[in-house]
C-alpha cells in the first residue's frame, strides 16, 4: 500500500521533463527553466522596501566619519575633565557644539569647564540652553546644578543692595562703610565679602585683605578667586612660600588655571627666579593670550630675563588689547622704566 503512495521518480526536468538536464546544479533543471526561475517577477513593494534601506545605508555611511569623529573628540573632553584641564575641554567641546549645539550632555560639561576657567558669561549662555530640558544622566546634572550654585561667588545675593552699592563711588569712605555693614549682616554672602576684601587689597591694606580672605576661604574652600587675590596680597607682604601654596592648590582644582600660573609667576619674579617664572608666563599665556593679566605677566618676565625685544613687542599688544585699563599698563611700564619697585 505503501509503494503505491510513493510518487515515481522523474529522471529529466523537475518543471517539464525535458530529459535534457543543465549539469552542474543540484536542482534537475532544463536550461529554459532555470532561466524562467531565475527571472521570477519580484513585487514593486519589494523593490521599493529594497531602495529605502540602501538609501538609509548610504545616509549613514555618509554620516558615520562626522558623528564618528564628535565622538572622539567628546571622549578626549571627558578625559581631560577628569584631570581638571578645563582650558582643553573647552576647547574640544567647542568643536562638538559647533557640529551638534544642542547635544544635552556636551552642553552641561561645557558648562563646567567655563565656571572652572572663570568665563562666566559663556557658562551662563550655555545654561539659557539646556535649562528646563531632561536626561536621565543624574550625576552630570547634579554636578552642573552645583557648579551653577557656585555662581554666588561672582553675584551679590542681594540684587537691590548690589545696585545701591553701584551707585557710590568707590572711593568714598562710604562705599566700604556701606559694604563693610551689610557684610557683618550678611557673612555666607561670599561675592560680598571678597568684594570687601579686594577693595582692602586694593588700597594696600594687605593684612586686612587677609584677615578677610582667610576667613572667607575657610567656608568657602573652592573660591578659587579669593585663593587668587590673598596670593597676591602674601607676594606684596612677601609671604611667598603662603603665596606659591594657594596657587599649587588651585592648579590642582584646574590644571590649566591661567589665573594661577600668571600669578606664580609674578611671585617668582619677586624672588628673582626669572628663568622659571617666563616658563609660567609663557604658559599663562599660551592658555589664554587675549587677557590682559597673561599678557602682562609674560611682558614682565621678558623684561626682567632682559628680553628687550620681545618685551617691548608684547606691551604694544597689551596697549591696543581690549578691555586693558590704563592703571595695569602704567604698573608695568613704571616698572620697566626703574619707577616702581617691584622687587
Amino acid at each position: 500500500m505503501d509503494e503505491l503512495n510513493e510518487e515515481a521518480p522523474r529522471n529529466g526536468c523537475h518543471n517539464c521533463s525535458n530529459p535534457e538536464i543543465e549539469p552542474g546544479y543540484q536542482a534537475p533543471l532544463c536550461r529554459d527553466c532555470r532561466k524562467k526561475l531565475s527571472r521570477y517577477p519580484v513585487l514593486t513593494s519589494v523593490k521599493l522596501a529594497a531602495a529605502g534601506v540602501l538609501l538609509l545605508f548610504l545616509i549613514s555611511g555618509y554620516n558615520f566619519p562626522k558623528y564618528f569623529k564628535a565622538g572622539v573628540i567628546y571622549e578626549k573632553a571627558i578625559k581631560a575633565e577628569a584631570t581638571h584641564h578645563y582650558v582643553t575641554e573647552k576647547r574640544l567641546l567647542e568643536k562638538v557644539l559647533q557640529q551638534f549645539p544642542d547635544n544635552f550632555e556636551a552642553c552641561e560639561h561645557y558648562i563646567i569647564a567655563a565656571f572652572n576657567n572663570v568665563e562666566l558669561e559663556e557658562a551662563d549662555s550655555v545654561i539659557r540652553l539646556v535649562a528646563g530640558r531632561k536626561n536621565d544622566n543624574v550625576e552630570l546634572i547634579d554636578k552642573t546644578n552645583n557648579i551653577i550654585a557656585d555662581f554666588r561667588y561672582y553675584m551679590i545675593a542681594d540684587t537691590a543692595f548690589a545696585a545701591s552699592l553701584s551707585r557710590i563711588p568707590i572711593d568714598s569712605p562710604l562705599y566700604e562703610q556701606t559694604l563693610e555693614k551689610y557684610c557683618n549682616n550678611h557673612p555666607e554672602d561670599a561675592c560680598a565679602n571678597y568684594i570687601l576684601a579686594k577693595h582692602a587689597y586694593n588700597n594696600d591694606n594687605f593684612s586686612r585683605a587677609d584677615s578677610l580672605l582667610n576667613k572667607l576661604l575657610k567656608s568657602n574652600p573652592d573660591f578659587q578667586v579669593a585663593k587668587i587675590m590673598l596670593s597676591h596680597s602674601y607676594r606684596k607682604e612677601k609671604k611667598f612660600e603662603k603665596a606659591l601654596q594657594l596657587c599649587e592648590e588651585v592648579l590642582q582644582q584646574n590644571a590649566e588655571s591661567y589665573y594661577a600660573l600668571a600669578s606664580y609667576a609674578k611671585i617668582l619674579l619677586a624672588q628673582q627666579r626669572n628663568k622659571e617664572a617666563l616658563q609660567r608666563a609663557q604658559q599663562a599665556y599660551e592658555l589664554n593670550p587675549h587677557e590682559v593679566m597673561t599678557l602682562g605677566t609674560l611682558t614682565l618676565a621678558n623684561h626682567f630675563n632682559d628680553n628687550i625685544k620681545e618685551r617691548d613687542r608684547l606691551l604694544k599688544v597689551l596697549v591696543s588689547l581690549p578691555g586693558s585699563d590704563s592703571s595695569s599698563i602704567a604698573d608695568i611700564t613704571g616698572i620697566i622704566n626703574g619707577k616702581i619697585s617691584y622687587r
